[in-house]
Parts: structure tokens; sequence; C-alpha cells
């Protein structure tokens, strides 16, 4: 998993210093639906408020069922779905305000 502060390419709209990313979220297949994904959601997720980011954002192919649904189901909401090049992108965020 990458964690970045920008992502001008993906989020050119996202005003610097509001959100935290991931990208390339993989885990190895031997460890495939044993919580490692989810651990690195919480992670990033943690790490994104004890940087004061308002929200935790990622995008993914837009026809990547099964990772759309374990983003649905960490919390993550559908923002939009972006066309670039040709290839759609879903697009999620996930507020790290708590309430």
């Amino acid at each position: 998993m990458k964690f970045e502060l920008e992502d001008a390419h993906f989020w050119p709209e996202v005003l610097a210093g509001t959100s935290a990313f991931v990208h390339k979220l993989a885990v190895r297949r031997a460890w495939a639906k044993k919580g490692v994904s989810t651990e690195l959601l919480s992670y990033a997720r943690t790490r994104a408020q004890e940087l004061g980011r308002a929200h935790l954002r990622l995008d993914c192919v837009a026809d990547r069922r099964g990772l759309r649904s374990l983003y649905e189901s960490f919390g993550f909401e559908l923002h939009s779905v972006v066309k670039i090049g040709a290839t759609s992108f879903a697009r999620y965020q996930l507020s790290t305000v708590e309430l």
C-alpha cells in the first residue's frame, strides 16, 4: 500500500492539505481473506486522522466489483466515476473526522 498526501492525477480538484490518499493496496494471495486489507486501510485512516486530514480517498478501475465491495464494506462512499484516457475509475472517500 502506498499512503500519499497528494494526488493531482486522480483527484485534481481536492485542496492541498485536506485529504490523504491510498494507492496500490495489494495483498499476496496467501494472505487474502485474512483481514490484511482491512488492517492496512485502518492504518491509513488512523494516519490521516493524526495528520489532520478530513478525508481518506482512493480509486480503482470501475469494473473491479470485488475491490469496490471491500472499500464499501470498510465504509468508503462512492464519490464519483471518472474517465481518464480509455479507463473508468471509481473514486471513493471516507471521512476521518470522528463524530
